[in-house]
């Protein structure tokens, strides 16, 4: 074999790989936009994989408490529901109602990410506090060891600590109604939901 066809040889492969690297990426995005289209697959969530293992026990700054914690283990002992939220987030403050109907069947424990306490406190004095407790997650770090995309977020946990349930995003009138509320009654009458 001469170098000239060492040089065929090689500007098939070069155009070759990068063709079968796009042939492959465009069958998964055309099996995931068919799976979407047959409603197999719900483009508003997210994968956790913080469903089924214990809340993280991050203390954070007590916003209604200078100097002191609040964190998921107070709850511990009763399910609760945790949402993440900010006041610079326009979808928390459209699940704003949502929350309040929420708080009286169920206790919540909000944290409050990447969010300044004075905006956190003027957001809750504008749209309601639903909370029992309300940490402050200045940097972030909570929500990463809860495995937060972005807010809302709210999770389900039982009262063992174990997060059973994730929702992203806002909580609507469908959310609540067809799946926050039946797994609280799930978790009521000793079932998981």
């Amino acid at each position: 074999m001469n170098s000239e066809q060492n040089t065929v040889r090689t500007r098939r492969l070069a155009f070759l790989i990068p063709l079968a690297g796009f042939l492959v990426l465009a069958g998964f995005a055309s099996l995931a936009l068919l799976a979407t289209l047959r409603g197999e697959r719900d483009m508003t969530q997210l994968p956790s994989a913080m469903v089924g293992k214990p809340a993280p026990a991050v203390a954070l700054p007590d916003l209604r408490d200078a100097g002191g914690t609040v964190s998921a283990i107070d709850f511990k002992g009763r399910p609760f529901l945790v949402n993440v939220f900010a006041s610079w987030c326009a979808p928390c403050r459209a699940e704003a109602p949502a929350l309040a109907l929420l708080s009286e069947e169920i206790e919540i424990f909000g944290i409050a990410y990447k969010d300044k306490p004075e905006d956190t406190r003027g957001f809750l004095a504008t749209y309601g506090d639903p909370f029992e407790g309300i940490g402050i997650d200045r940097d972030g770090d909570a929500g990463m060891r809860w495995g937060v995309y972005g807010v809302p977020e709210t999770f389900l946990v039982d009262a063992s600590g174990t997060i059973i349930l994730r929702h992203a995003g806002p909580i609507d009138r469908r959310v609540l109604d067809e799946l926050l509320r039946p797994a609280i009654r799930d978790l009521a009458a000793g079932t998981k939901p």
